[in-house]
């Protein structure tokens, strides 16, 4: 081919290329990056857009005519950046001081709370300036999350009492956790570790993706790789499956870890045997023992990758779940264990405000089960995992993670050898039966149906209060009562109303707020005082 045909050709193949590549998400218009003390107003009725929330502050992206309107409002705030087209932003989790490796790379850190960094680059290559171990957080900036993360309200957890004394129908669950077996695990570590590195963007990873796809569809689940694209130019894959929903295949409880790996030579050598390669086999296991059982509520079970990157599978599945309306009523999220260190065996139950109820259902419905310590951490900074990127969108989420310092996290050195296989047994043992207790076993009677309700309004000269009665059909099975619920918003987490099941199909609901909704579901229990599953939902005046 002539010279100048060839430099013709190469630049219609590069002009191609990059006009379908990605760009840094950056806001339309001139904005700030700021920072704000937290708990701060509705940012959003202001203009703003929360990027994140973290326990100490929210970061927040305002055009640039919006920061007048904050300070008017009170809003104490810090400029942090000005955004522009190319640039990307992270957050960077280091424990320390310094975490660049060299002052002249074009990289710009701000510290925003202990080990929490805001970092921002237009350079694609700037990890290799990083001192490891570090962990990233790619922030969108354009377009609000959705809902906004500093703006989720707290989700009123459900009374303890309420499901702690609902049967957990523990025979059934220590007849699930039984199954969890040590050398299927074992076999499996080893395997994703035998690939050398699960460094996304590598073929490596890719082939460990296509693993994990393979070993669900022997488990005989439908099971899809999810592809999608991320900085510009790298492509991997999440994979998913399904273990329908028998009741209401709607709802799904979702059970994930992420398979791709780094270490200080992530293209040559990052086996990642607790980082992640333990918390894929979870998922694996749970699969394997999971699809031969029945359930209410659908099972996902997804892998991830590119976490390493910045969190972007996790990320990418979470925003279409969003934009699709996908109705998951928690998530689950396995990184690292199988590394109980020389501490006392524990591990770390992470939530935020929205997902207290979640971990504290988790460890009413596991810790029985399991000889390690399961315990609670609710704070909204630790979002260097997958659960993360379901918090951004809303969702209940939360993170099982050994409660250790690995020494040998994000090195080379992280290899099965260094795992306590026992303690990742018990890990999983405890995750399988959380998942499994909120996807609800058919083991329980059917839900109840019929469900009405209409409300009633009360004035007086100094007051009005609401009324609202519910009736519903009877079930067919012999000696059924009935539990009722109520929420404030609709599929809310529930407060039981009745102290014992009732015998009659009706129920009335006094003294109420008329200015508030509120939302009603039954369930049914039978002489040995298993509850079945929520009834469909109504709203108080669905009848009127």
């Amino acid at each position: 081919m002539p010279v100048r045909k060839r430099i013709v050709f190469y630049l219609l193949v590069f002009l191609l290329s990059t006009a379908f590549l990605p760009v840094a998400a950056a806001p339309a218009e001139p904005s700030a990056l700021v920072k704000i003390a937290s708990p701060a107003p509705a940012v959003s009725r202001l203009g703003g857009v929360v990027v994140q929330e973290l326990h100490s502050c929210l970061l927040v992206c305002a055009p640039l005519p919006v920061l007048p309107r904050l300070r008017a409002a009170g809003v104490d705030f810090a400029v942090l950046a000005y955004p522009r087209e190319g640039v990307h932003f992270f957050l960077l989790r280091s424990p320390l001081v310094l975490p660049l490796l060299s002052q002249g790379a074009d990289i710009e850190c701000r510290l925003l709370e202990d080990r929490i960094w805001l970092l921002w680059t237009a350079d694609p290559g700037f990890r290799r300036y990083l001192a490891q171990p570090f962990r990233l957080k790619a922030l969108a900036l354009s377009g609000p999350l959705a809902p906004a993360a500093g703006e989720i309200p707290p989700a009123p957890a459900p009374e303890y009492e309420e499901y702690r004394s609902r049967p957990r129908a523990a025979r059934a669950l220590a007849k699930l956790t039984a199954q969890v077996s040590q050398e299927r695990l074992r076999s499996d570590i080893l395997t994703l570790q035998n690939f050398k590195t699960r460094y996304a963007s590598t073929a490596q990873c890719e082939a460990a993706g296509d693993f994990i796809l393979q070993r669900f569809r022997q488990i005989g689940l439908d099971a899809e790789s999810d592809p999608f694209s991320f900085e510009s130019y790298y492509q991997s894959k999440n994979i998913v499956a399904v273990i329908p929903g028998e009741i209401a295949p709607e709802r799904m409880v979702l059970a994930c870890a992420h398979y791709d790996s780094t270490s200080n030579n992530p293209l040559v050598s990052a086996p990642g045997a607790d980082d992640n390669a333990s918390g894929t086999a979870a998922i694996l296991e749970l699969a394997r023992i999971l699809a031969k059982e029945k359930f209410d509520f659908s099972i996902g079970l997804l892998c991830v990758s590119a976490e390493e990157w910045g969190l972007y599978g996790s990320a990418h599945y979470a925003r279409q779940a969003r934009r699709d309306g996908a109705e998951i009523i928690a998530v689950v999220n396995l990184d690292m264990i199988a590394y109980p260190g020389d501490r006392q065996r524990v591990l770390d139950v992470i939530g935020n405000r929205k997902s207290e109820w979640l971990a504290d259902r988790f460890i009413a419905a596991a810790q029985p089960l399991v000889g390690l310590r399961l315990a609670k951490v609710i704070d909204p900074s630790l979002t260097w995992s997958d659960h993360s990127s379901f918090w951004d969108q809303g969702y209940a989420a939360l993170c099982g993670i050994e409660d250790s310092d690995n020494p040998y996290y994000h090195r080379s050195s992280d290899t099965l050898a260094t795992l306590d296989l026992p303690f990742a047994v018990e890990a999983v043992q405890a995750s399988l039966a959380a998942v499994a207790d909120l996807a609800r076993p058919l083991n329980t009677p059917a839900a109840p149906t019929g469900l009405q309700a209409r409300s009633q309004i009360s004035m007086s000269l100094f007051s009005s209060l609401k009324t609202v009665y519910l009736n519903w059909q009877a079930n067919r099975e012999q000696g059924i009562g009935y539990h009722v619920y109520r929420a404030d918003q609709s599929h809310g987490p529930a407060l039981r109303l009745t102290a014992q099941p009732l015998a009659q199909t009706s129920f009335k609901d006094s003294f109420l707020s008329p200015a508030q909704e509120y939302f009603y579901v039954l369930t049914a229990v039978d002489e040995q005082g298993r509850e079945s599953s929520y009834s469909q939902e109504v709203r108080d005046d669905e009848n009127n």
